[in-house]
C-alpha cells in the first residue's frame, strides 16, 4: 500500500499496488506545466484498489485538453487524483507519500520536450 496527500494536507488517500495498471512519465508541455518540472509521472489506478481518507470533495477538476482531466486541491492548489473517462484513477506521482513499489513503465510524448531536457538512460 501506498498514502499520498496534497501539500496542506487536506487531501489524503491510499491506493493497494498491486492495482497499479500504468505508470507512466509525460513530457508533454501541459504535464510540464502542472508539475512544474521537466515531466509529469501519473500512475493509473483501478478504481477498487484506490480508496479516499479524507478531501475528496476538495478535488476540482480543470480539463486541459479534450477529455484531459486534472485535478488539484481546491486549497493549496497541488496535484490531485482524479476518475478519469477510461475507468481509471489517475494518481500524481508527486503526491505519493510513499513508495508505490512500481517504477515509470513508459516514456510518452517524448518528441514533445522541452529542447533543453534530456531523455532519462533507459
Amino acid at each position: 500500500m501506498a498514502r499520498g496527500s496534497c501539500l496542506c494536507g487536506a487531501i489524503t488517500f491510499e491506493l493497494d499496488d498491486a492495482g497499479i495498471a500504468l505508470s507512466v512519465a509525460c513530457f508533454c508541455a501541459n504535464c510540464r506545466k502542472v508539475s512544474g518540472s521537466l515531466y509529469g509521472v501519473y500512475l493509473q489506478v483501478r478504481p477498487e484498489s484506490f480508496r479516499w481518507i479524507s478531501g475528496a470533495d476538495q478535488v476540482a477538476a480543470y480539463e486541459s485538453a479534450p477529455g484531459n482531466k486534472r485535478g488539484f486541491c481546491r486549497n493549496c492548489g497541488c496535484v490531485a487524483p482524479i476518475a478519469t473517462d477510461r475507468g481509471v484513477i489517475r494518481v500524481p506521482g508527486g503526491a505519493l507519500d510513499d513508495d508505490p513499489g512500481r517504477a515509470v513503465d513508459t516514456l510518452v510524448f517524448k518528441q514533445s520536450r522541452a529542447a533543453w531536457c534530456e531523455l532519462p538512460a533507459g
